[in-house]
C-alpha cells in the first residue's frame, strides 16, 4: 500500500536534516537504546532508523546492518512516524501494509514488528525505535512501556547531540574569528612561551617553542623595527604597547596582526617578565582598507560620473552636486550649493515638486521626470530615481538622473508626426483621439469648410491647391488663443478646438473670422457648437458640421 505522508512532511525532512545525524558513523548512545529496545522485547533484532524525504537510515541497529539505507516505500517505520503511539503489527502476513512487502514474503521473512516514535520536543518525528521478529508474537503492555521510554530517551539523545555539536562549533568559531592567542617571555632566561593558538596563527604545530628572534622574523623588517622599539620603551619606562603589524606565517601566508604585551615587574623595580597577546586583525584591517577603498572610488564616480548626481535636504535643498549635473544647468558647482532645486523648477511645475517632496519623505522613494530651466533659459528634463536616507541625524534624499532632454525632444517630434497633419503642420483626427482620454471640460467648436476647393484644383492644379491649405492653416491659426488648436479633418475641412470655451468665447473668434474674411486665402464656410460634460467630441463635432451645412444650406439659398 502507498507509504503515508506526514501533515508537516517539509518541516519534518528539515528539522532531521539539520540534526546533522544522517550518514554520521555509529555512536555508542545509540547503539545502546538499540540493544535496549532488543533485550526489553526479548527480539533478535532492533534499531533505531530515521526517516529522510525518501528513505530509511539506520543510525544503530542489533541484528540488522547500521547505516544502511532502504527506500522509503517499503520502510516498515515509514508507517511509525504517522501513527499516534506505537505501531505494532503482530503478524506482517496477515496485515494489509506489509504483506506484499520482500522483507515479508523473502525467505525466513519478517513476521513481527513494534515500533515507537521518536519525537522531538517540537512535536516533530524523526524515525522510529523499532524491534523485529521472525515469528508472530504479541507484546505485554510492560513491554511496550519500556520502548516508549526509549524512543523519548533517542529524541533526547538526538537533541542533545545537536547541542554538544553546535556548542563545539560555536566555541570553534569564536577561536577562529577571534584568533587570540597568548606568549610569555621570561627575561631571566629569555624563554619564549607560546599557547597553542599563538602556534597555530603563526602556522605552526600546537607546543612549538620558538626563540626570540625567530618570534621577531615572523615580521618584515620595518614592522620588527616598530616592534622591538615598542618592547624596549615598555623594558625602560614601563607600560605597555598595542599596535597592528604585518606578519608572515610559516607557511609563507601575508596577514595583520594586533600585538599586544606589557611588562611585570619584580619587588626590586626590575622587569623580569614580558606578557602579552597576539589576535588575527586581518579581516578587521581588509574591512577597513575595503572602505577606504570604496570611499575613494565613490568621490570618483561621484566626481568624474557622466551621470546626474546630488543630494538634497528635505526642502530641496541642494548639499552637493557632481560636476556633470552644474554643467547640465550651466552652472558652476559653487553656484548651486545652497539654492533650492525649486529656483530652477519651471513655475507651472512648482506644485508637481512640492508634490515630489512629500512623497519622498512619506515613501522613501520616488521615480519620475523633473523640469529644469538651465542658466540659459533652455530647459532640460531629468529623468530621476531618489531614494530618502534617514538613517544620520540629519536625513538627505539621494538623487541619481539621466538628462533626457533631447529623447524628450526626439519623442515630442516623433508624437508631432502622429498628430499632425504633414502639410499643413496642423493637428490631426489622431490628435481628437488623445483628447478623448482627457478630464471632461467645455469645448467650444468651429467646422471650417473651404468653398469651392475643388475648382481650386481643377483649374490651377494641386499645388496650388496644396498652398491654399497651408495659407489657410495659418490665417485661422491667427485667430485663434495660444491654448486652442487647428485641426485638419481631411481634404478641405478643418476645424478650430477651443479649450474652456462658452457662446461668448465662439462669438468672438466667429467675429474676428467674419471680420478677416477678405485676407483669407479663399472663401469658407463655418458651423459652431459648444458642449461640455457627457458629451463626446464626435457628439460636438456632427453638431458644428450640422449648423455648417444648414449656414451653407442658407447662404446659398
Amino acid at each position: 500500500m502507498p507509504v503515508p505522508l506526514p501533515d508537516n512532511e517539509l518541516q519534518r525532512v528539515a528539522r532531521l536534516r539539520n540534526l546533522s545525524v544522517l550518514d554520521t558513523v555509529p555512536e555508542p548512545l545509540f547503539d545502546g537504546l538499540a540493544e535496549a529496545a532488543a533485550l526489553a522485547i526479548g527480539a533478535p533484532m532492533a534499531a533505531v532508523n530515521l526517516i529522510d524525504a525518501h528513505r530509511q537510515w539506520t543510525k544503530a541497529s542489533v541484528g540488522l546492518e547500521t547505516g544502511k539505507s532502504d527506500p522509503r516505500e517499503v520502510a516498515f517505520c515509514s508507517h511509525t512516524i504517522v501513527a499516534s503511539d506505537l505501531l505494532e503489527v503482530p503478524d506482517a502476513r496477515r496485515d494489509e501494509r506489509f504483506a506484499s512487502n520482500p522483507a515479508v514474503t523473502c525467505d525466513d521473512g519478517i513476521r513481527f514488528y513494534v515500533g515507537a516514535p521518536i519525537t522531538l520536543s517540537d512535536g516533530l518525528c524523526m524515525g522510529a525505535l523499532c524491534a523485529l521478529d521472525r515469528k508472530p508474537r504479541m507484546l505485554s503492555e510492560g513491554q511496550r512501556d519500556v520502548l516508549r521510554a526509549l524512543a523519548r530517551a533517542a529524541a533526547q539523545a538526538l537533541e542533545m547531540r545537536l547541542g554538544s555539536l553546535r556548542r563545539e562549533a560555536l566555541l570553534d568559531r569564536i577561536g577562529q574569528l577571534a584568533s587570540v592567542g597568548g606568549w610569555m617571555l621570561d627575561l631571566t632566561t629569555n624563554e619564549l612561551t607560546w599557547t597553542d593558538e599563538t602556534c597555530r596563527l603563526h602556522e605552526l604545530a600546537p607546543g612549538y617553542r620558538p626563540t626570540l628572534e625567530e618570534a621577531l622574523g615572523f615580521y618584515p623588517p620595518e614592522a620588527r623595527v616598530r616592534l622591538r622599539g615598542a618592547i624596549d620603551r615598555a623594558r625602560s619606562e614601563g607600560g605597555s604597547w598595542d599596535l597592528e603589524l604585518p606578519l608572515i606565517t610559516a607557511g609563507g601566508r601575508r596577514i595583520w596582526v594586533r600585538a599586544m604585551g606589557s611588562v611585570d615587574f619584580g619587588e626590586d623595580g626590575q622587569p623580569y617578565r614580558l606578557v602579552g597577546a597576539v589576535q588575527d586583525v586581518s579581516i578587521r584591517r581588509h574591512v577597513v582598507n575595503a572602505l577606504e577603498t570604496s570611499e575613494r572610488r565613490f568621490r570618483q564616480l561621484f566626481q568624474y560620473s557622466l551621470g546626474l548626481i546630488c543630494t538634497h535636504d528635505h526642502e530641496g535643498v541642494l548639499l552637493s552636486v557632481n560636476p556633470a549635473a552644474a554643467r547640465a544647468l550651466g552652472y558652476s558647482v559653487g553656484e548651486l550649493l545652497g539654492r533650492s532645486l525649486a529656483d530652477f523648477v519651471p513655475p507651472e511645475r512648482q506644485q508637481g515638486f512640492r508634490d515630489y517632496l512629500l512623497r519622498i519623505i512619506t515613501v522613501g522613494s520616488d521615480s519620475g521626470v523633473l523640469e529644469l530651466i538651465a542658466k540659459d533659459g533652455s530647459r532640460h528634463m531629468w529623468q530621476y530615481q531618489n531614494v530618502l536616507d534617514d538613517e544620520s541625524d540629519d536625513p538627505y534624499i539621494l538623487g541619481h538622473a539621466q538628462d533626457i532632454t533631447e529623447r524628450f525632444r526626439m519623442e515630442r517630434q516623433l508624437r508631432d508626426l502622429t498628430v499632425r497633419d504633414p502639410l499643413t503642420g496642423c493637428f490631426n483626427r489622431r490628435y481628437l483621439n488623445e483628447l478623448e482620454a482627457e478630464p471632461e471640460r467645455r469645448w467650444g467648436c468651429i467646422t471650417v469648410d473651404l468653398d469651392h476647393f475643388k475648382q481650386v484644383n481643377d483649374t490651377y492644379g494641386h499645388q496650388r491647391g496644396d498652398e491654399v491649405l497651408v495659407d489657410m492653416a495659418r490665417f485661422l491659426q491667427r485667430h485663434l488663443r495660444d491654448r486652442d488648436a487647428v485641426v485638419r479633418l481631411g481634404g478641405d475641412e478643418f476645424l478650430l478646438l477651443l479649450r474652456n470655451a462658452d457662446e461668448a468665447a465662439i462669438a468672438e473668434v466667429l467675429g474676428r473670422l467674419d471680420a478677416s474674411r477678405a485676407t483669407a486665402p479663399i472663401a469658407f464656410t463655418l458651423g459652431s457648437a459648444t458642449f461640455g460634460a457627457g458629451i463626446s467630441l464626435d457628439e460636438g463635432l456632427a453638431e458644428a458640421d450640422r449648423r455648417l451645412y444648414a449656414r451653407r444650406a442658407a447662404d446659398r439659398g
